[in-house]
């Protein structure tokens, strides 16, 4: 995704699909990551991260795998459990419709 259409996607009052990397930190929102350097199971992690989202009504993002992406990582928007990688930010701070689908 552009960033043009990232920011259209804001503009509409909605939180982007997917970004990249790149533009995950340009927007520089409030965020809290989970699972870099945990050695727990995925499934554990997963708990609190929808545990942080209930307590704080943030946006989820899964950190996966994009063969079209130049790193061939980023973030798509909601819970992903097949996500090799294991890491989630939630976004918080930011009035934004929030959609954990």
């Amino acid at each position: 995704m552009k960033m043009e259409e990232v920011k259209n996607q804001i503009a509409l009052g909605e939180f982007p699909d997917e970004l990249t990397f790149d533009q995950f930190d340009k927007l520089g929102w409030e965020s809290k990551q989970f699972g870099l350097n945990d050695s727990r199971q995925n499934s554990e992690i997963a708990e609190d991260v929808l545990k942080y989202t209930k307590k704080t009504g943030g946006q989820i993002y899964t950190q996966v795998d994009w063969d079209a992406l130049p790193d061939y990582r980023g973030y798509s928007k909601g819970m992903r459990f097949v996500n090799r990688t294991g890491i989630w930010e939630v976004i918080t701070g930011v009035k934004l419709r929030v959609d954990n689908k």
